[in-house]
């Protein structure tokens, strides 16, 4: 199979980078600031008879670092078929799961290998407002006949846009469903950690919390960072502290999921990307310090599978903005310590998967998500 193409879009013409894959299938990984070129991608690849499945995200990922342009394209195997699905917000979430599964089933049907499960990898739109509830319904009705990974594309700017998008289609609102195989061994963690006592979201709907311990959920939030920062937090400044101290949801396996707060609305409640259930049990966290401890750590995992030829990334762009340049320095270490020969990827504004293999997935922020490919 061929290699992936780092493409930018004002160096070469398009046609002549997508030639070489005349017939065959492709993901496009398209950075935010070329989305206008979805549509040239689309004719092209019709042209070229190419079937196309793609995703726009804030930023891509190399060896080389992060990159506010350009496109990278990923040559896929016959058996990677992704399905293009829209996805109604005012939908019944059980519908959707149903909707997802039953045309999910003809691919695990034909999955060639009886012995071991493909991965479910799942691409929504990050303003889809119900993902981690949608993952719980699929999970219910799959089980263990996958395994789980994804990402969450769209506007770094937490706007809506359209970011989904196959040789015909162009979605918001919308999942890509992919089944990869299992020698894409994909691992996830954030490595964030526990700092105060917990508390409770006694009134929260969807991505959106009222009230944690019986106060207005900003205010509640404004006395966290004050005690830990000694700063008087306005609306205005609040991302610029809600990436380094999320929220996180404690589970009962003693797992954390972190929750991002990226809005503050009108009336004190705090906008998260994902989902925080009614009366959750809530902490704040203090995100990683060192920007080499949990790289090391994802590369000796990796290990346990051989040597990647290349590792697929997914990096969270809330933990790129806490760790600022840094970031590139956790990417350069976790790709040098791999063993891998190429890096691909893209900032993703949330995570799908299981911080230990096996295990119900979930709906992370903060976290970087790796696949490998090629192992040796």
């Amino acid at each position: 199979m061929m290699q992936p193409t780092f493409h930018q879009f004002d160096a070469v013409q398009l046609a002549d980078v997508l030639r070489p894959y005349k017939g065959q299938r492709i993901d496009v990984l398209l950075a935010e600031q070329d989305a206008h070129q979805v549509a040239d991608l689309q004719q092209q690849c019709q042209r070229l008879n190419i079937q196309l499945c793609g995703a726009i995200f804030p930023r891509l990922i190399s060896r080389h670092g992060f990159h506010e342009r350009g496109a990278w394209l990923l040559p896929r195997p016959a058996s990677h078929n992704p399905l293009l699905i829209p996805l109604s917000p005012a939908a019944c979430v059980d519908a959707l799961a149903d909707t997802i599964c039953e045309q999910l089933a003809s691919r695990l049907a034909e999955w060639p290998d009886t012995e071991k499960v493909p991965t479910l990898f799942l691409t929504f739109d990050a303003m889809f407002p119900h993902i981690a509830t949608l993952l719980e319904r699929i999970y219910l009705r799959l089980a263990d006949r996958v395994n789980y990974a994804g990402v969450n594309a769209g506007s770094g700017q937490f706007t809506a846009m359209p970011c989904l998008f196959d040789t015909q289609k162009l979605l918001g609102h919308g999942v890509s469903c992919a089944l990869l195989p299992p020698h894409s061994h994909p691992l996830l963690d954030h490595g964030y950690q526990l700092t105060t006592q917990p508390m409770l979201a006694t009134s929260s709907e969807g991505n959106k919390i009222a009230f944690i311990d019986w106060e207005p959920a900003f205010s509640r939030y404004q006395s966290l960072i004050r005690q830990q920062f000694q700063q008087n937090l306005t609306p205005e400044q609040f991302y610029r502290y809600g990436v380094h101290l999320p929220l996180g949801l404690l589970r009962a396996n003693g797992d954390v999921i972190v929750r991002i707060p990226v809005a503050v609305t009108d009336d004190g409640a705090l906008l998260c990307v994902g989902e925080v259930p009614d009366h959750s049990i809530l902490t704040l966290l203090k995100a990683p310090e060192s920007p080499t401890e949990l790289a090391v750590e994802l590369a000796k995992k990796l290990g346990q599978h051989g040597t990647p030829e290349r590792l697929e990334i997914y990096y969270c762009a809330g933990r790129q903005q806490h760790f600022g340049e840094q970031s590139a320095l956790e990417l350069e270490t976790l790709f040098s310590h791999s063993g891998a020969h190429e890096l691909v990827g893209a900032l993703s504004l949330g995570e799908i998967g299981s911080v230990r293999p096996g295990d119900y997935p979930l709906f992370h922020n903060g976290a970087i998500l790796c696949l490998s490919e090629g192992q040796q």
